[in-house]
């Protein structure tokens, strides 16, 4: 479970018993991003208008679902207005820990990219 807390603006969330505790501004809570998955040199998905933090956060060491819809519900709490797409949310991070998982295998990128656009039926 994600423990959180607010204080001068700044919210601290972390995972009991995991290496996971990070502090977010409130202004910076709510943020967006189109978030590119695949290498420098290669074909990439972009999923657009994603929750930065959820990426940043949950596509590391913590990649377990149940964390990304409780973040989702601290974002709701402390930013009602948020324009964050929460479904494509979920998928990204989906989608970036699996290519994760498979860069590792020493697959061709535009491989794995192809593959992952064929599986989540892509269309980017």
């Amino acid at each position: 479970m994600i423990n959180h807390t607010l204080k001068d603006d700044i919210l601290s969330i972390s995972i009991t018993n995991k290496d996971f505790s990070y502090r977010i501004s409130l202004k910076k809570l709510g943020n967006r991003i189109d978030w590119k998955i695949g290498g420098k040199d290669s074909e990439n998905i972009i999923i657009k208008s994603v929750s930065t933090w959820a990426l940043q956060l949950f596509t590391k060491t913590i990649t377990d679902a149940q964390y990304v819809k409780q973040f989702k519900d601290i974002v709701q709490e402390y930013c009602p207005n948020n324009a964050i797409h929460w479904e494509d949310t979920f998928m990204a991070v989906k989608i970036q820990n699996e290519y994760n998982a498979l860069s590792k295998t020493n697959q061709n990128q535009n491989e794995i990219i192809a593959m992952l656009t064929e599986k989540y039926n892509l269309d980017y």
